[in-house]
């Protein structure tokens, strides 16, 4: 379990973060252009619509699975602060089970839309429209998995080591 939880903080958590950040400075700078190039050479980069619809897509959920994988997500610690220490862990454990719920049906829906998108392109870049839908199943499955090991983790501590205070370990 060390293994897998290594393999995940490491080198998945990490590939997640610089591709955000990357993903990220990209936008931040392909908008800059944009608007740059919109009000003072007074023409229009027709494709940068898309491309920051596609890229703020993919920022988003790939935001959400480092929220997962750090623990920051404000429903948890919020309620978890308001009960007592002995149901803590109880309650972690059926808070993370209603999002592993929830991602089950977000990965299984994203294939959904995925497969019926994937043939159709978009209007300036012609790009497969699938590549938007595509972020659900990718990044719904990263964070099945850091939820699972949360889960794990949870029904393996002693009775004095309750909960999740929304802190990366």
């Amino acid at each position: 379990m060390e293994t897998f939880d290594r393999v995940l903080d490491r080198h998945v958590g990490k590939f997640v973060e610089v591709l955000t950040f990357l993903i990220l400075g990209f936008l931040v700078a392909m908008i800059f252009l944009s608007v740059l190039s919109r009000y003072i050479f007074n023409f229009s980069l027709a494709w940068s619509e898309e491309m920051a619809g596609l890229l703020f897509v993919w920022l988003t959920l790939l935001g959400s699975v480092t929220g997962i994988r750090k623990r920051s997500h404000m429903a948890i610690g919020f309620l978890l602060e308001k009960m007592p220490p002995s149901k803590r862990r109880g309650m972690s454990v059926y808070i993370h089970g209603a999002v592993l719920f929830f991602l089950v049906f977000m990965i299984w829906k994203g294939i959904e839309i995925f497969s019926a998108t994937v043939k159709d392109y978009s209007a300036v870049l012609r790009i497969p429209i699938g590549l938007y839908y595509l972020s659900l199943p990718l990044c719904g499955f990263l964070m099945l998995l850091y939820t699972s090991r949360d889960i794990f983790q949870l029904l393996r501590v002693s009775g004095r080591e309750q909960g999740f205070e929304g802190r990366e370990e």
